[in-house]
């Protein structure tokens, strides 16, 4: 079934490209023109604000500095352009593993993963102008305050609070036009969560539909929303296919950023490496894998344990690499008893679908599936739970893009061969995990992977917040607002479980013991893709995200976030980039006024 459900995706975009044809052409040329890229005729260049990494953050702040700075811009990304069909919504997995894809895999977990190929995760992230926010599930969220309330308590970060990053997340948001929030009558499963509102109102919990980054039926990530409108900026250049390799410092008269190295192979695979002089400030955006990735390889970091790799020592920053934190979520699949509409064969070669999208920009082609939230934020264990309406799991696409054992996956999704079952998957998960993990090195060469160990279930109470959001989970699946679904919880048979359950009065009652669900999630859990911590404010960066130590450095993207941001991150990450391009262009304005002098 997976496979034909598989080329039945393949099939409805064939058809929406051919009816498309001209707006396909147009933006495939478009991919190969990139404008105002940086001519190589010499090897040493210097701009005013070198940016690296063209993601969620990098795409913000060029375009805010492009805009409103009097200084040079130059964006360097490893990657090039995302194909057009990384704009239709639904075939967003099937970017996953491909060239727009870094596809890193974790390194094999000790607590969690016990039903992934080697116990490692698959851990995609953008390769290409607009990063991840061109390769994830485009979903939005306002953000929580109390997040940022913790880093101003827990971690002493006077400059950050609620109040603080309020005014930017209000400016962060995309205006209403360039977001998609799915309807109640989308189908019976978002009726069933708009009723199961009302039901437990007595709960302190957030009840949502989803709200994606989708314009006009195609996804509308930072690239469209900041970057694309200034590409033709005079004062803006562009290095993409482009690897920083390391960053120079100098110390005189103080320790700063002097330039960075940088590679590029051509069409034989030869690579060549020029040098880019910084002039007042670099900017790391290259996430939280990358970004600690390319201060280890450049000798900013723990100092013995640089040595340890023979890599000369610029500057002793230990904590780079450390404090890694993401979101686990436990998928349960739930069949119905009843037409979902939900994500299966007969949904998508729906006549009506491939209209409504084609004309509309709605339909299964609008959106990826995910249909709603429920978040207990108030809780002593802050947990999240999140609706995906897929009936029919496509076998081989999943099984690729998460690395599940066979036999792991078909005892979560026992029905995978029926390709017109209709259902939904309840996702669990803490959100606000305890466990850390590190990014470190395994080779000197940027162009090696880094060694990536989330450390997934490394806390216990992780385990408690888990089996906590799975028994609510199964308390709204049970509701009666549910109920007219005829939902049929499916409790993972999994051989290395089969002492603690699902046993068959776990089928009757729903309540299988807390043994069998740790079991559970320590084998089936998957990464959510969140991953932050890695050059956290208050250890690594400053209050105003300058790396400690080298003021001309700041770092802007996930890696910054002390604590994890309870929802979807891609958001927060824009207004702390707008935040960033604040002091930025503050800083260099007080500068101006200074020389006028």
């Amino acid at each position: 079934m997976g496979m034909h459900l598989q080329k039945i995706l393949v099939v409805g975009a064939g058809i929406i490209g051919c009816i498309s044809i001209l707006t396909f052409l147009v933006c495939k040329i478009l991919q190969e023109n990139i404008p105002n890229v940086l001519a190589l005729k010499d090897r040493e260049f210097s701009f005013d604000y070198v940016i690296v990494g063209a993601g969620t953050a990098g795409s913000t702040l060029a375009s805010l500095l492009t805009k409103h700075s009097n200084g040079s811009v130059l964006l360097i990304e490893a990657g090039g352009s995302f194909g057009y069909l990384s704009r239709i919504p639904l075939l967003t997995t099937f970017q996953q593993k491909g060239i727009n894809d870094w596809s890193f895999l974790s390194a094999s977990q000790r607590h969690s993963s016990k039903g992934l190929i080697e116990q490692r995760q698959c851990l995609p992230r953008g390769k290409g102008l607009g990063g991840s926010a061109n390769l994830n599930f485009m979903l939005h969220f306002d953000g929580h305050g109390p997040d940022f309330d913790s880093w101003h308590k827990l971690h002493n970060l006077s400059d950050w609070s609620w109040d603080h990053m309020r005014p930017f997340m209000m400016a962060a948001k995309p205006k209403s036009a360039d977001l998609f929030e799915i309807p109640r009558s989308y189908s019976t499963l978002t009726e069933a969560l708009d009723e199961a509102e009302s039901e437990f109102g007595y709960k302190p919990w957030t009840f949502r539909r989803s709200v994606y980054n989708i314009k006009n039926g195609l996804r509308h990530s930072v690239f469209h929303q900041f970057l694309q409108p200034v590409l033709k900026s005079v004062n803006l250049r562009l290095l993409p296919q482009a690897l920083v390799k390391q960053i120079k410092l100098s110390s005189k008269p103080t320790l700063a950023a002097s330039s960075v190295l940088v590679g590029i192979k051509d069409e034989n695979n030869k690579e060549l490496e020029l040098s880019i002089r910084v002039r007042r400030e670099l900017i790391l955006c290259a996430g939280a894998y990358q970004t600690p990735q390319l201060l280890l390889a450049s000798g900013i970091g723990d100092r013995t344990k640089l040595t340890q790799m023979q890599l000369p020592v610029q500057h002793h920053l230990p904590l780079v690499g450390h404090g890694l934190h993401d979101h686990l979520n436990v998928p349960l699949f739930v069949s119905m008893g009843i037409v979902g509409p939900t994500l299966n064969q007969r949904t998508i070669l729906s006549p009506v679908n491939l209209y409504n999208y084609l004309s509309t920009g709605t339909g299964s082609f609008g959106n990826i599936g995910v249909c709603g939230h429920v978040a207990g934020h108030d809780e002593s264990l802050p947990f999240g739970i999140t609706f995906f309406g897929a009936g029919a799991i496509d076998e081989s696409a999943l099984m690729s893009i998460s690395n599940f054992k066979r036999a792991a996956f078909r005892a979560l999704f026992p029905r995978y061969h029926n390709a017109t079952q209709e259902g939904f998957v309840a996702i669990s998960s803490c959100l606000q995990p305890s466990s850390r993990g590190s990014v470190s090195l395994l080779h000197k060469n940027m162009r090696r992977n880094p060694l990536i160990d989330p450390n997934y279930l490394s806390e216990q109470q992780d385990v408690a917040c888990t089996i906590g959001a799975i028994r609510n989970a199964v308390k709204l699946i049970m509701s009666s607002a549910f109920a007219k679904l005829q939902p049929r919880i499916h409790w993972p048979k999994l051989q290395e479980c089969a002492n603690f359950g699902p046993f068959e009065r776990d089928f009757l009652e729903n309540h299988p013991s807390d043994q069998y669900l740790e079991c559970l999630m320590r084998h089936i859990g998957l990464s959510s893709h969140h991953p932050g911590g890695t050059c956290a404010l208050g250890s690594v960066v400053d209050s105003q995200l300058r790396l400690i130590g080298i003021p001309n450095v700041r770092v802007v993207d996930a890696s910054v976030l002390p604590r994890p941001i309870s929802g979807n991150p891609n958001t927060v990450i824009v207004a702390i980039a707008m935040r960033a391009a604040s002091w930025i262009l503050k800083d260099e304005l007080r500068e101006s006024i200074s020389n006028s002098i």
